[in-house]
């Protein structure tokens, strides 16, 4: 048997293969970042039935009551080298919509991936802000419903 396995060893294709086997198991534990609690604060006058994030479900995470709601969910991944997320909105309906039987209103749209200074851990905060706007900031911990960027 030990003779068998310095055969192995001399051999260059073996230990091409098993270089390169090990290099693909390093990069494919290291294809993505996080995993991140996702936190979504609204500020609209409108109330937020769900949202996602690159599909990702994060309507648990109760950004329903206008000026402000919160509550977090788990868990989130960040593909390396991304640098947008596609955000899609569907609002709870009005009394005229529910009274009419119409449909939710959806909004969609691209925004920028914050920087990430923890590639492992942390919290991603959404915060849904009036005239559609959507800032989204990593955090160590959740903060207060806050509007971002004012003092």
């Amino acid at each position: 048997m030990l003779n068998f396995l310095r055969r192995l060893i001399r051999n260059p294709i073996v230990v091409a293969v098993l270089l390169l086997g090990g290099a693909w198991w390093v990069h494919a534990q290291t294809t993505s970042y996080g995993p991140y609690r996702v936190t979504g604060y609204n500020y609209t006058d409108r109330s937020i039935a769900l949202f996602t994030i690159d599909g990702f479900g994060a309507g648990g995470s109760n950004a329903h009551e206008s000026g402000g709601g919160g509550g977090t969910v788990c868990c989130m991944s960040v593909p390396r080298n991304r640098k947008t997320w596609h955000i899609k909105i569907v609002y709870e309906l009005t009394q005229e919509q529910y009274k009419k039987d119409l449909p939710n209103d959806v909004y969609e749209t691209d925004i920028p991936v914050p920087s990430l200074p923890n590639k492992h851990d942390g919290y991603i905060e959404f915060h849904f802000l009036p005239d559609r706007k959507i800032d989204a900031k990593w955090v160590e911990l959740p903060t207060k419903p806050h509007i971002p960027n004012t003092n």
